[in-house]
């Protein structure tokens, strides 16, 4: 199964503040393609707090362009992708926040969350937060590097899919009963632990 993930930095709270964005791309069981793309915010603001757990400064993206600017290269990583990330629910979620922003059209991909995933297939280990889940796993990475963080992500599904020989999406979902998220065009559907009716979101009622 070929799939891509995703991590996003923030520059603050605000889900819109992108600040770095980390790409990486698994075909055919493999790594290969892993990229970073630093991003000015808009409005152009840090928080202390963000800076402290990312490292990336003003003067590191006060020259680098807007999200929107970008996105005519990050669209075809996404569209008619299966995605994933670790905590889905955050980096989807400023995904969508910021094309919103942008008044961006969402593109077309499946997704799927990591630290749900891997609560199902390793429900023992003490913690499944993504430094303490690839240390568990023997995976090395430096942690709130956006690259690496999708890097992380990306060997983590790929160990899932080998622990429980699993080759397709619809193997996945089969296997852990988890319900697989959906965005497109105007409205998205979340992904979740497990496997129930969902309700479509519109992308007005997600703001």
């Amino acid at each position: 199964m070929d799939f891509v993930a995703i991590d996003f930095e923030t520059a603050t709270s605000a889900p819109t503040s992108i600040c770095s964005m980390g790409i990486c791309v698994a075909e055919h069981g493999r790594i290969t393609e892993t990229r970073e793309l630093l991003v000015k915010p808009e409005p152009f603001e840090f928080n202390d707090y963000n800076i402290l757990i990312h490292g990336i400064t003003p003067a590191d993206v006060r020259e680098k362009p807007t999200f929107d600017k970008y996105w005519r290269g990050i669209l075809p990583y996404l569209q008619n992708k299966i995605v994933v990330a670790h905590n889905a629910s955050f980096d989807v979620g400023a995904l969508r926040a910021t094309l919103d922003h942008y008044q961006i059209e969402y593109p077309v991909f499946d997704y799927l969350c990591t630290v749900k995933l891997s609560q199902k297939a390793y429900p023992d280990l003490p913690s499944h937060k993504l430094n303490n889940l690839a240390d568990a796993l023997g995976i090395s990475f430096s942690h709130h590097h956006a690259a690496d963080d999708a890097y992380a992500c990306a060997k983590i599904l790929l160990r899932i899919m080998r622990d429980f020989n699993l080759d397709s999406l619809a193997d996945i979902e089969a296997q852990f009963e988890i319900g697989i998220g959906k965005l497109f065009p105007g409205c998205y559907i979340p992904c979740s632990k497990n496997k129930k009716k969902r309700k479509r979101q519109t992308a007005a009622a997600s703001g």
